[in-house]
């Protein structure tokens, strides 16, 4: 049965989602990214959590969340993420 990657692991591919779209995007453009470049069913991604929200957004929410704290990203504004310097030389390795 295929199963949704942890919180931890998405962080590499959200930095390559964020790489992908030129430096930076809206949560939805990465989530549709990651979507993509893991080749998660339409199933598995929209399987909700609690309410609308999705067990996916959830945990991409976290990894933004890690990869901010590490000094990998930065928001923006309230819905758009960007590739710090480190980010870029993080995601470039």
């Amino acid at each position: 049965m295929e199963e949704l990657p942890n919180a931890s692991s998405l962080l590499k591919p959200v930095l390559l989602a964020l790489r992908n779209l030129g430096g930076s995007g809206t949560i939805e453009q990465i989530e549709k990214e990651v979507i993509r470049d893991l080749n998660i069913s339409n199933s598995l991604a929209s399987m909700t959590r609690i309410g609308s929200r999705t067990e996916l957004g959830y945990r991409l929410s976290w990894a933004r969340t890690k990869g901010k704290n590490l000094g990998y990203l930065d928001r923006d504004s309230f819905k758009i993420w960007s590739l710090t310097e480190r980010g870029k030389r993080e995601v470039s390795n």
